[in-house]
């Protein structure tokens, strides 16, 4: 039924979603129960499997819900126009936006690779996707010579991983470093920091002396 999974119209649907989103987001796909899932959305028992099938298959109809849309928003957020490097700067801020606006996604990226399941398939598609975009637009800056030479395969972890890490240590941050991440400024100075840090990582000795 993975296939077909049924358009999240329906109240009772859109409610399971909304739970399962909230619990695996908290305690994880083992620590999760088909029945701890009816009851918070206030659904019969048997709800899950009429609506989406097995377990497996409600957690990545869960998983698609949050992940997904983040592939047009980073696709608009990168856009068309301007240099790689300020393209990937655009890609970063996208990032720590998204993250912002769905705090549910870090969490339950955590909780994924907590544990030891197949990556879902909404995962792979964002993973493959983002991977595309920064490979190319390395790629593209190592030929203007605006970015230093490099495997771009290893350098577009580095770039994924600075907004990941910092959303998901928001405790260690905070309290080790004392940044408030509710303060608008301090989070907006945290962001143009890592976006900096990015950019240096990448420029090539032409592009920083320019």
């Amino acid at each position: 039924m993975n296939e077909a999974i049924q358009e999240v119209t329906d109240g009772t649907a859109t409610r399971l979603i909304s739970a399962g989103i909230q619990l695996f987001a908290e305690r994880g796909y083992d620590g999760t129960t088909v029945r701890a899932v009816t009851r918070r959305a206030g659904a019969n028992l048997g709800a899950i499997t009429y609506h989406f099938g097995t377990k497996d298959e409600f957690y990545e109809a869960v998983v698609t819900e949050v992940v997904d849309p983040s592939r047009e928003f980073l696709a608009s957020a990168v856009g068309t126009e301007g240099s790689p490097l300020d393209r990937i700067e655009r890609f970063v801020r996208g990032v720590f936006e998204y993250l912002r606006l769905r705090p549910e996604f870090p969490r339950l990226v955590m909780q994924h690779f907590a544990g030891a399941r197949p990556l879902p398939d909404a995962f792979r598609r964002v993973i493959q996707a983002n991977a595309r975009t920064l490979l190319g637009l390395i790629e593209q800056g190592q030929r203007d010579g605006s970015i230093r030479s490099g495997d771009p395969r290893l350098m577009t972890p580095s770039i994924i991983s600075q907004p990941m890490y910092i959303t998901l240590a928001r405790q260690i941050i905070q309290e080790g470093l004392g940044i408030d991440y509710g303060d608008p400024d301090a989070w907006a100075g945290l962001v143009d920091a890592v976006v900096d840090f990015v950019r240096a990582g990448l420029a090539s000795q032409q592009e920083g002396t320019s």
